[in-house]
């Protein structure tokens, strides 16, 4: 492990740490640079990495048609559908979801 910690610290300083978990149980974690477990994280690009994972996955698995798919697809009751026929992907990257139920 020191090789992998001496690599990390060496050229890969944008990370502020690494768990890893086996079976359920945490068998790895390490923290550099003074960050700790507590410490909260900016984590976007992660977060953008895992949802293309699951989008793959989803997509494998048959539970989405294709990466064109319109993620609104999946929550039909919160819009109308004159709402979907009138707005493309590119026209708006907000919705706004006000007084709906699940």
């Amino acid at each position: 492990m020191n090789n992998f910690e001496d690599l990390i610290e060496k050229e890969y300083s944008n990370i502020a740490g690494i768990a890893i978990r086996k079976d359920n149980h945490l068998i790895y974690e390490k923290y550099f640079d003074e960050y700790t477990q507590d410490d909260a994280l900016h984590i976007a690009s992660v977060t953008k990495s895992i949802i293309s994972i699951l989008i793959g996955m989803a997509i494998d698995k048959g539970y989405m048609k294709n990466i064109e798919q319109h993620v609104l697809d999946f929550f039909f009751r919160l819009y109308s559908e004159t709402w979907r026929k009138n707005h493309s992907k590119h026209h708006h990257s907000k919705f706004v979801v006000n007084d709906c139920t699940l």
